[in-house]
């Protein structure tokens, strides 16, 4: 009898070989997942190798420890995170702004649910409550806001420029209340997606947009 049967322990099953960023890959989506489902806290080097799979020192031959797991964490979530912003915010507008804003803005707000749709637990630690979020990933997380906000800012002072927008009508503001939409829209999709699917949020936008155009 092997001392596995007489302890009556299950053996976990043999990780097999795989390349080392496939593993390292692994490995941050296994962490990834305990974050949103369990909280930072309980993200530890057993939970990782329990969600991955693996034996711990599958873990620990990749990274060092926890602190270098959730670092290196941190810094693929938050530079994916803001690729993927970055790519759906239009770069053409100081050429060609739109025809139609709305349309145009509806459009941005599907693509921005449409990368939310494909990496739900990146984007549930972004905009939704983290209680336990250690300091550096808030600190992260708003300096991403920050450069996405300087880029709506830009487009939203262009834009209102070239439709001879009032003056009353401030870039600053309007490029906040859009990413507020855009947050809320992702916390409702995210938590109630079968309520709210994306198309409700650009629909509503194209037809508030209309109805402001429409003749007194």
């Amino acid at each position: 009898m092997t001392t596995a049967a007489r302890s009556g322990r299950k053996r976990r099953a043999y990780a097999s070989r795989v390349p080392p960023d496939e593993r390292r890959t692994q490995l941050l989506d296994a962490a990834l997942h305990l974050v949103v489902a369990k909280g930072h806290n309980a993200t530890t080097m057993d939970a990782v190798a329990e969600q991955a799979g693996v034996t711990k020192p599958v873990v620990y031959g990749v990274f060092a420890n926890r602190v270098d797991l959730l670092a290196a964490l941190l810094r693929r979530e938050q530079e994916q995170a803001l690729r993927q912003l970055l790519a759906v915010l239009p770069d053409d507008l100081d050429r060609q702004p739109p025809a139609d804003p709305g349309a145009a803005l509806a459009g941005v707000l599907d693509d921005f649910l449409r990368v939310v749709r494909e990496a739900p637990d990146r984007w549930r630690c972004i905009v939704m409550p983290m209680p336990d979020m250690p300091a550096e990933f808030h600190t992260a997380r708003e300096r991403g806001r920050a450069v996405v906000t300087d880029r709506a800012v830009h487009i939203a002072r262009w834009v209102l420029g070239s439709l001879g927008a009032p003056a009353e009508l401030d870039p600053e503001i309007a490029a906040h209340t859009v990413i507020a939409l855009f947050e809320m829209a992702a916390r409702l999709v995210l938590t109630d997606p079968e309520h709210f699917h994306p198309d409700r949020f650009s629909t509503a936008i194209r037809a508030a947009t209309a109805l402001a155009h429409r003749p007194a």
